[in-house]
């Protein structure tokens, strides 16, 4: 099994990629079927035989005649059409944080993206002893096929969180009829703690702009930083490190758990606890003329400037990242049957 996702072997609407020699085949077999208007023939044989034989196509069961002729609308494996799926594509199974609200609980699943080790400690007690959440842990490439193959995304029972630090991979368990909606800690590159099971690349400047943009070798770009912009400031409900306590009480309220301690007090003091126990000390480089700090911000500019969006993104969501109950609150009634 490839430990990575590659286009050249995954359609991005959802199908294997067939053989050349195999679309020429169906093409023939309709237009000799449209002359000849007798299917019960050996070409008629033949086209059955193609088609049987080509059913392989589809990795999620469509049927061929759906492929033979599509329908007009768009088909697309997320929420943008097939022009920008490429680009995004994981990302487009994850929830808009902002647009999509209210948060759909009976379709939308919580995705805690822990890339950081500490990250994932304090996550997860917070999620089991604060809130009495089930965890659902992705951590590696075999427990995400296994999510896959049972359809975790559709399960009934919503009272559990995804985690993975593998988030390309991970939100690939997600599909159009219930999308993921996530939920990470970013922090300054100076205090990377990275999971043990996330990758490392060929190239060792801005491991997380590589990361997220799937370019693991070779220079990278302003596109390449558009792309972690991207799923920093649409798809994420952000949490910093230095703001980790504050972080995990708005996502709580945007998803709309509950405390097991009952009021929201006790249940801050809960989250708290968990955060000063195990929090990291920040890195400090307090001289930004010096040689040191040119030196490390040459490798990881990309990385400091995403940095910086997370925390530009954190204060926007004081306003745009609302409680569930306000959410509610703002949804347009039904029309009255007349």
């Amino acid at each position: 099994m490839s430990n990575r996702f590659s286009y050249n072997d995954y359609d991005p609407y959802g199908r294997s990629r067939s053989s050349p020699y195999v679309k020429i085949a169906k093409k023939i077999c309709l237009i000799g079927l449209e002359q000849t208007k007798k299917p019960i023939n050996l070409l008629g044989i033949f086209c059955f035989i193609v088609i049987v034989a080509s059913t392989e196509i589809y990795a999620n069961g469509t049927k061929l005649f759906q492929y033979l002729f599509p329908e007009e609308e768009e088909v697309y494996n997320g929420r943008y059409p097939n022009s920008l799926l490429t680009l995004f594509y994981p990302y487009t199974l994850l929830r808009d944080v902002v647009l999509d609200q209210p948060v759909d609980q009976e379709n939308d699943v919580p995705f805690f993206w822990h890339l950081h080790t500490s990250d994932e400690i304090i996550g997860k007690r917070i999620l089991t002893d604060c809130y009495g959440l089930e965890l659902v842990e992705l951590n590696t490439l075999e427990s995400i096929e296994k999510a896959k193959e049972v359809n975790l995304a559709a399960r009934k029972s919503k009272n559990f969180v995804v985690t993975s630090p593998l988030i390309r991979e991970a939100i690939t368990i997600f599909t159009p009829e219930h999308f993921g909606r996530m939920f990470s800690f970013f922090r300054h590159p100076l205090d990377y703690d990275l999971h043990e099971n996330l990758p490392t690349f060929p190239a060792k400047d801005n491991w997380l702009t590589r990361y997220l943009s799937d370019v693991h070798e070779g220079p990278i770009e302003f596109k390449q930083l558009g792309v972690a912009k991207h799923v920093v400031r649409e798809t994420t409900v952000v949490g910093t490190a230095d703001k980790m306590a504050k972080s995990m009480f708005r996502m709580g309220k945007y998803f709309g758990w509950k405390f097991k301690q009952g009021s929201d007090e006790e249940g801050m003091t809960c989250i708290e606890e968990a955060v000063n126990a195990d929090n990291i000390k920040e890195k400090w480089i307090h001289d930004h003329t010096s040689e040191e700090w040119h030196q490390f911000y040459k490798m990881n500019k990309y990385d400091c400037q995403l940095y910086e969006i997370a925390q530009s993104a954190w204060r926007a969501q004081i306003q745009t990242v609302i409680p569930f109950e306000t959410q509610m609150s703002r949804v347009d009634p039904p029309d009255e049957e007349e």
